[in-house]
């Protein structure tokens, strides 16, 4: 009974992580153009632009989140739509850089996030 239950647990446990994986965000599809910015900074004290490059890709390598700020000052946090990637793995080259990054848009409490499968 108890080898019984322990594998039912596991084949729970794979099962959940697979369709995990296998989700994908409900949203509409977006092409956003905009500068790549280190949320901390930019929330923290408007740093953007050439100027802060290096300052933005320390802190993105540090693990801070990265979104893309649009020329109406709309940001959108940032994440990989393949293999649920961060935003950094896709991103972190590109610092203060403007991009167009095409998607999943997903908006929920105020909270808009782009999933990224593609990058110019």
């Amino acid at each position: 009974m108890r080898s019984t239950l322990t594998r039912f647990a596991a084949f729970v446990a794979v099962t959940g992580a697979t369709m995990c994986l296998s989700a994908q965000p409900k949203g509409e599809r977006a092409t956003i153009k905009g500068e790549v910015v280190d949320m901390w900074c930019y929330l923290e004290g408007g740093d953007r632009g050439a100027a802060k490059k290096d300052c933005a890709t320390a802190c993105a390598k540090a693990g801070n989140p990265i979104a893309i700020l649009d020329a109406n000052g709309n940001l959108y946090v940032a994440a990989g739509l393949q293999d649920h990637q961060p935003g950094q793995k896709l991103l972190v080259s590109k610092m203060s850089d403007e991009v167009t990054v095409t998607g999943t848009l997903v908006k929920k409490g105020g909270v808009q996030m782009i999933y990224v499968d593609s990058v110019r």
